[in-house]
């Protein structure tokens, strides 16, 4: 089950809209639709025998911090990578009121045989194979979570860090190299302990929550 620790209520609801499609660098659709995105909902709704293959990965490098959204298209095999950051109101433009937390995105082309060890290294960290039933994702820590449809087969997984070392994933490196945005990755590690964070918590100025892997998907 999703467990909702102290929440800013109004943005968890809106967190759980499901998810049909819309950019997901933009604060707003995220706001609205992330648990979903994240399931990939969109992806099992279409996904069947004779469907074109769809790989989604999500970095979480602390949620309200760096958030790595990767997407492999298997038609056009085309890489796109959208990167948050947490976002600076000094920023605020009155052409873009959302700039300050839109998310920077690039897209790689890749050759046949880029797309073909990209997959393979999907395969060889287990995103096709059985699921990591009852594993926690918490937005408070680093994790990878994935959804996907290959050969019409939906599958969802995740890893988290310190049970996994995430450096050792065999997708990691590869996509983190091939990432157009040059944005620096935030590296799991141990997270300090913030007293202005743990009382915006405590206030439910900020929220926080843990995903879970089921056997058939997300857990909700």
């Amino acid at each position: 089950m999703r467990r909702i620790f102290p929440v800013l209520l109004s943005g968890l609801v809106l967190a759980g809209c499901t998810y049909s499609g819309g950019d997901m660098g933009d604060p707003l659709t995220r706001k609205f639709h992330w648990f979903s995105y994240v399931a990939g909902d969109d992806i099992r709704a279409t996904c069947q025998a004779g469907t074109p293959d769809h790989f989604r990965l999500v970095y979480n490098g602390i949620y309200d911090q760096q958030l790595r959204l990767y997407e492999l298209d298997s038609v056009r095999r085309v890489l796109t990578v959208k990167v948050t950051a947490p976002g600076n109101a000094a920023d605020l433009s009155a052409d873009d009121l959302l700039g300050p937390w839109r998310a920077t995105e690039g897209k790689v082309q890749l050759d046949e045989a880029a797309y073909a060890n990209l997959v393979g290294d999907f395969a060889a960290a287990g995103l096709f194979g059985p699921p990591a039933v009852g594993r926690e994702l918490p937005s408070r820590g680093y994790h990878w979570a994935t959804a996907s449809c290959k050969d019409g087969q939906f599958r969802f997984t995740g890893w988290a860090y310190p049970e996994t070392d995430l450096n050792t994933l065999a997708f990691a490196a590869p996509l983190f190299a091939a990432d157009p945005t040059k944005i620096a990755v935030a590296r799991p590690g141990p997270i300090p302990v913030d007293p202005q964070y743990e009382a915006k918590l405590r206030n439910g100025e900020v929220s926080t929550f843990s995903l879970k892997v089921g056997a058939h998907g997300m857990v909700r």
